[in-house]
């Protein structure tokens, strides 16, 4: 049986117009003998693929231990509410 495919999810990034991310789970990545990973791709415009990276599942605890620290990281960092500087909810223009 060769390299098969099952997407899971597709997400729309935010701060973009049309980049998505696209989890698969890949049986046989590497061959006939390899295990199953969990594949995750950053698609450009919906279709080009930009970057994408494999984790095996024996990786995938640890992966999220990282992911979830790095939430954690991110909501310890002071910083402004959007568009405060101009004392608005909306931004404005020039």
């Amino acid at each position: 049986m060769p390299k098969r495919h099952i997407e899971v999810k597709t997400l729309k990034l935010a701060h973009s117009t049309d980049d998505t991310v696209r989890i698969t789970h890949v049986e046989k990545p590497y061959g006939e003998y390899s295990s199953p990973v969990i594949n995750i791709a950053i698609y450009s415009h919906g279709k080009d693929k930009v970057s994408e990276i494999d984790i095996p599942y024996e990786n995938v605890e640890d992966f999220m231990k990282a992911l979830n620290e790095s939430i954690e990281l991110c909501d310890s960092i002071p910083r402004n509410t959007i568009h405060d500087e101009i004392n608005s909810p909306i931004g404005g223009g020039a």
